[in-house]
């Protein structure tokens, strides 16, 4: 008898290397298939908008599949001086590269 691939859910890395290549497959392989569709459907448009955008939220779809407990829980952080610090260091990294680019 086979066994659904939805329930050998794989690892946070391996999900998030499975979002980079294409946005929302780690949420999908992680067996979260709303936020699978969500993510692809999302990070498409942004791109189709302009790259910028999309470049963004693919960033932000990569972070959700490496951190994301799947339990209502928000990048898996435990406090929220963990998460403050964690999106104060997406924002630099973000503004970094803007600034580099032009």
């Amino acid at each position: 008898m086979q066994e659904n691939p939805v329930d050998n859910k794989v690892d946070n890395s391996i999900a998030a290397i499975w979002s980079m290549m294409l946005p929302g497959l780690g949420q999908l392989m992680k067996g979260q298939i709303m936020a699978g569709i969500f993510w692809a459907l999302f990070v498409g448009f942004g791109y189709f908008a302009f790259f910028w955008p999309g470049l963004f939220l693919h960033g932000l779809c990569i972070m959700d599949a490496a951190f994301n407990k799947g339990q209502n829980s928000w990048i898996g952080f435990d406090n929220i001086y963990k998460k403050i610090i964690f999106a104060l260091l997406v924002l630099a990294l973000l503004a970094y590269i803007v600034i580099r680019n032009f």
